[in-house]
């Protein structure tokens, strides 16, 4: 049979199954049916910005309380574009629905407070919002194609009334010109106002007042006053002819660190069902956490059903929606508080870890590249009883130990979620000991004779972990990557559900080897294709829990893991490599991204996760904004992240791998490669993988820094193990290099 058959096949077979994986994948996915419109229902706003669920209590917040018992309750992550958010950032990210600042804004030296503070517009009819122009520039100037009042517009386009009260209901109200037709006060006179515009306007939105302070004391008298006002809004609809659906979020921070804020949905949140229970929308995917601008879409959705506005394509955000759990107001508060509680701790804790996460790969990296260097000019380095191979024995196993707990970690800090660490009084101390016992149970199983004596039994064991770990908990909701110390931030409102880029690199690096490891006992026995069968079902099993929508929903994943397991399939069968093939799984990757998130964008719009967001914003020319924003962003972790220092030491520590050795030395890279030839293929398609994840995800450098310290220390306790059984084979060895 020649090279060129033997090359087709597997490339016909890897075409076919790609499609009919693609048409399986369908499946899983609801196709887009024309429903009917639901009825359209009036819709109250009641905004502040600054209140916390440890601010609301029966006593503190009588009227908040109420109206929270009446409905639904979550968590709103307010995070626009800086790390705080001031009140005018807030209700700018309403009024556009999507992440806005307010960043041209220059407060004097001398001010305590570095938010803009909200001028009240003069006159009641067609009002123009003060400093509007200052907002339209820094909309324009930031990176996240915020076109403030598009709300507006699109609530006039659709022919409903709208009535503003207060001056940050007059900037998510405005249209795009800067105007609010209809806006009051929020004075003493507001309860009456209010039920004259409960009777006429379709949209009313209530700015109950700006609470500033960083405690709870300091905050004290603000929360009171918006408590009054909440007060004002209950009675007015005691008076209303029907039921409207009543929103209630803080929507900025009470000062410069970050929290999650209020929010409360009461009535028809969905046609036929009032809100109950915990809140949270398909933006984050979590019970109890919702995004500021969910309540952008949620207006719109609510108050201008099938609305087919074309600057609505400009929402990020999702609709509301609730879970109808019948828990007691008070125990949703408590786990919303200890949500609170618990981002705050992680947040002030995931620096240090990351701090000590890095010097310790550096200093693994420093001693192995040091160890093989001092081995190499050694000219008696393999003769000595207490080496093999050429490298001493205490050292391989001292780097084994110590790279089998550093592979463990991230893992580790996972699992270390399912203890509620965050709320001990010592929680660095207490998240230390855990973290540390889970590495300790890894490394001893590792370390077990049954799994040592194997040279591919410690790197089964992390790598199965690894991926069993992230898979099932991506699978159940991500609950345990959320809030962690290597996980998603909340507070930082980039992906709440799903692989983010770290749980991805982590995932497709331990899915990668554990492929090579599974293949490797099959091409030893000559089974080439069942092994590349084996290695292709581990990737379909990847490919679709890390692009699957209704999963994984990574956009930047299968273009990577298809070219990598491809390739890892083609070394598998012995088929060379050339540059078509190389240009043939590449787009096979790119056509599978293609395939979930053109299904993805084929669903309701308010369900789509960003898969198909990015489809429609390629669809309304919105490409180029999110290539430069992408560039940028990996411009910047270029040259302003430790990982940078990781991935640096990562190289080295490969060219000293694979360099020529002098007198009896073998390069270890030389050494794995030789002795589990499969695993040496592994790195490849590993390496292929990160290269591309490297070129098409934001996170830039990061990945194969994260990468690397997951699978080169792997790698290095694998060396030691292959270096202490390819010693025992080789003539002229002592006898204590067996051991």
């Amino acid at each position: 049979m020649s090279l060129l058959t033997r090359t087709r096949r597997p490339l016909a077979r890897l075409g076919t199954a790609a499609v009919l994986g693609g048409l399986a994948l369908s499946a899983f996915l609801p196709t887009a049916v024309a429903a009917p419109v639901p009825p359209a229902v009036q819709v109250v706003v009641v905004g502040t910005t600054g209140v916390q669920w440890e601010d609301v209590s029966p006593e503190a917040t009588p009227a908040l309380w109420e109206l929270a018992g009446r409905g639904a309750v979550g968590s709103t992550v307010v995070r626009n574009v800086r790390s705080s958010t001031c009140p005018a950032e807030g209700w700018l990210s309403l009024s556009a629905g999507t992440r806005s600042g307010d960043t041209t804004y220059e407060y004097p030296e001398d001010a305590e407070d570095r938010c803009r503070l909200l001028d009240e517009p003069s006159g009641r009819a067609d009002v123009a919002v003060p400093a509007w122009d200052a907002y339209v520039t820094s909309a324009r100037e930031g990176q996240y194609d915020a076109v403030p009042g598009t709300l507006g517009d699109i609530l006039a386009e659709a022919g409903l009334s709208t009535a503003a009260f207060g001056p940050g209901a007059a900037i998510a109200l405005a249209g795009s010109a800067g105007h609010v037709p209809s806006w009051a006060p929020v004075d003493d006179a507001l309860t009456p106002a209010l039920v004259d515009q409960l009777a006429a306007a379709d949209v009313v939105v209530v700015d109950a007042g700006t609470v500033r302070g960083e405690t709870t004391d300091e905050r004290a008298s603000g929360v009171a006053a918006v408590d009054s006002v909440v007060a004002d809004v209950l009675d007015a609809l005691e008076t209303s002819a029907t039921q409207p659906l009543v929103l209630f979020s803080s929507l900025a921070d009470s000062a410069h660190a970050p929290r999650l804020q209020v929010a409360a949905a009461v009535g028809p949140l969905t046609p036929g069902r009032d809100a109950a229970g915990l809140l949270d929308s398909a933006s984050t995917r979590q019970p109890g956490y919702v995004l500021g601008y969910d309540l952008t879409r949620t207006i719109v959705d609510r108050a201008a059903p099938g609305t087919t506005s074309t600057a609505s394509h400009r929402f990020d955000g999702s609709p509301l929606r609730a879970d109808g759990s019948g828990a007691s107001l008070g125990a949703r508060v408590e786990g919303l508080r200890d949500d609170a509680l618990r981002s705050v701790v992680v947040r002030a804790a995931v620096s240090p870890f990351y701090v000590l996460f890095t010097v310790a790969n550096i200093l693994l990296q420093v001693v192995v590249s040091l160890g093989i260097a001092r081995a190499t000019r050694s000219s008696a380095g393999a003769g000595k009883d207490s080496d093999v191979g050429g490298y001493p024995l205490r050292w391989l196993r001292a780097v084994r130990t110590v790279g089998l707990a550093l592979a463990a970690l991230p893992t580790a800090t996972y699992l270390a979620n399912l203890v509620p660490w965050w709320r001990s009084p010592v929680p660095n101390l207490t998240v230390t000991a855990v973290v540390s016992a889970i590495v300790g149970a890894v490394v001893a199983l590792c370390l077990l004779p049954a799994v040592r004596r194997r040279p591919l039994g410690p790197l089964t064991v992390v790598t199965a972990l690894t991926a069993v770990v992230l898979a099932v908990d991506v699978a159940l909701g991500a609950r345990l990557q959320l809030t962690s110390l290597m996980g998603t931030q909340a507070l930082v409102a980039g992906r709440f559900y799903g692989f983010n880029n770290t749980a991805f690199t982590l995932f497709a690096t331990s899915t990668v080897l554990l492929a090579a490891i599974a293949a490797t006992p099959l091409v030893a026995r000559g089974r080439r294709r069942t092994a590349a069968v084996v290695v292709a079902l581990i990737g379909l099993v990847t490919v679709v829990l890390d692009g699957l929508p209704s999963i994984g929903a990574d956009f930047g994943g299968p273009p990577a893991l298809v070219p990598g397991f491809a390739v890892l399939v083609l070394l598998v069968l012995g088929v060379r490599l050339t540059w078509r093939r190389v240009l043939a799984v590449l787009a096979a990757g790119a056509v599978t991204v293609s395939l979930f998130a053109v299904l993805d964008w084929l669903r309701p719009e308010g369900e789509r996760t960003h898969l198909g967001a990015f489809v429609q914003t390629v669809l309304d020319g919105g490409l180029w904004g999110v290539i430069s924003r992408k560039l940028s962003q990996n411009a910047s972790n270029l040259v302003g992240t430790p990982f940078t220092l990781i991935a640096v030491g990562a190289a080295v520590l490969v060219y000293l791998g694979v360099r020529r050795a002098g007198g009896r030395l073998e390069a270890p890279l030389k050494l794995v490669a030789r002795e589990l030839p499969v695993l040496g293929a592994g790195l490849i398609a590993l390496l292929v993988v990160q290269t591309i994840a490297f070129a098409l995800n934001d996170s830039g450098i990061i990945i194969p820094a994260i990468a690397a310290t997951l699978a080169l220390p792997l790698v290095v306790a694998t060396f030691g193990r292959v270096a202490e059984v390819s010693a025992v084979d080789r003539p002229g060895q002592s006898a204590s290099s067996a051991r």
